[in-house]
């Protein structure tokens, strides 16, 4: 299927919040800039740069929860906007601080205010498609564009990290502004649109307690509708097909402890973050293991492999499981991780960088289909009044991976041996993959118990 028809037919307001991402992502690399910043300009030591490093991903935590209830309460739109022009401020305010400490905590409280935006986004996509389709296609191609940003930015700026440090504060700031200009002026939440995306608390709470999954009915159930108004729309999430105010924002906790399958999803997503935080912990030392001090030119060429074949394979993975589900589709590339990251224990006998090539393309593919679906599950399943909150708590249960993985690995490999994390990372993914798969049984079952006509709602991309 072509780039083309794969993103067409999306709302001008999507393409414009994309386009932001993407430019906006060739500046998101705060994690690599206060470690450069740090070692190359400053000359400190790989353990003390190592701290700030820690401290921006503890800090990113409490950022999304935030994040995602402020998206709830005043709009995702202005959380968006406001956190991005404070980030770009606080950045290139670094400029004129160069060759001191402070440049460490500015960069800490950038990180901070990029992590508020982040939940935002995600709900942001979800109240501009009232559409599973079009969801699903916009998630895909913010990744898709995410990526494309990421892959460009460092590499522009390692030309000039060293000896314009100041050039490079100033135009990742640049690069901030010019994004969010284009999210102000050019993404809007049209009236109509935001009322038709309003639910109620009663509503959803009555939704959960009867475990009704969303676009089905119970037998023998007619809908109703009023002279003159639209049908809904076949894939559309019955939250979006309400009308009515905006209520004021309800505890989180009663929620999840209605839905305890979107609970449980979101707590065993931490399995998919520990995972996938194995790109940047264990591959990088396995790299220097085997190939010794051309470690390092090998992991930036297995970074380059990757964003090629994000930038390649995307459209076509998610074509080829377009018919899947998104538990489904998540599964799947659970198994893709376990594949990709398990044969790297052959590198053990056999040191050969074509194994790490492979091993590269098959959890890229994993990292396509986990990525672009694990929003979508909670997307149909949340209403609108809650989205940046779930998608805060995800998030949060993401930091809790990124921080504890390269921790818990870094024991492992201390009291065993390097390839045999491998092993590990491989029975992970397909503990991973068996409880997705064992939700969507769940949610199958039910919905035979009940009789109801089930509708794929929540389609892969």
């Amino acid at each position: 299927m072509s780039l083309f028809k794969t993103y067409a037919g999306l709302s001008r307001d999507i393409y414009f919040l994309c386009l932001a991402r993407t430019i906006n992502s060739t500046g998101d690399f705060i994690f690599s800039l206060i470690t450069l910043v740090l070692t190359l300009q400053m000359g400190m030591s790989v353990v003390s740069a190592g701290i700030f490093v820690s401290m921006a991903a503890l800090i990113s935590g409490p950022g999304v929860l935030l994040g995602g209830y402020l998206s709830d309460l005043i709009g995702k739109k202005t959380i968006i906007v406001s956190g991005q022009v404070l980030s770009a401020l606080m950045i290139m305010s670094c400029a004129f601080w160069s060759g001191t400490i402070t440049i460490g905590y500015l960069l800490i409280a950038v990180m901070f205010f990029i992590s508020i935006t982040r939940p935002a986004y995600n709900a942001f996509i979800i109240q501009l498609c009232p559409e599973e389709k079009e969801r699903k296609s916009a998630f895909s191609l913010m990744y898709l564009g995410a990526n494309l940003g990421i892959a460009l930015g460092p590499l522009i700026a390692g030309f000039f990290i060293k000896d314009y440090v100041h050039i490079v504060f100033m135009s990742i700031g640049a690069v901030f502004l010019f994004s969010t200009f284009i999210i102000w002026k050019k993404v809007h939440v049209r009236v109509s649109d935001d009322q038709a995306l309003q639910t109620t608390t009663e509503n959803w709470a009555h939704h959960v307690h009867t475990q009704q999954p969303q676009g089905e009915q119970q037998p023998g159930e007619k809908q109703h509708h009023q002279p003159g108004q639209q049908n809904p729309k076949q894939g559309s999430s019955p939250f979006r097909q309400q009308q009515g105010s905006k209520p004021s924002p309800s505890p989180l906790l009663p929620m999840l402890l209605r839905n305890p399958l979107v609970f449980f999803f979101i707590v065993v997503s931490f399995l998919n973050y520990f995972i996938y935080m194995q790109y940047s912990f264990s591959l990088p030392l396995q790299m220097n293991h085997s190939f010794g001090e051309n470690g390092a030119a090998y992991y930036g060429s297995v970074m380059t492999i990757n964003a090629i074949s994000v930038i390649l394979l995307t459209t076509v993975v998610l074509s080829v499981t377009r018919s899947f589900t998104a538990l489904n589709s998540i599964a799947t590339g659970a198994l893709f991780y376990g594949i990709g990251f398990g044969a790297l224990y052959l590198l053990g006998d056999w040191p050969h960088f074509t194994i790490v090539v492979v091993s590269t393309v098959l959890w890229t593919v994993g990292e396509i289909l986990v990525q672009t679906n694990i929003n979508l599950y909670i997307a149909s399943r949340v209403p609108d009044t809650h989205q940046g909150r779930f998608n805060g708590l995800l998030l949060f249960v993401g930091c809790l991976g990124y921080t504890l993985s390269p921790y818990l690995t870094g024991l492992f490999i201390r009291g065993v041996n390097m390839e045999s994390v491998w092993i590990i990372i491989l029975g992970i993914s397909l503990f991973y993959a068996i409880c997705m798969v064992l939700l969507w049984y769940v949610e199958k079952s039910f919905t035979t118990k009940r009789g109801i006509e089930s509708t794929d709602f929540s389609k892969s991309v």
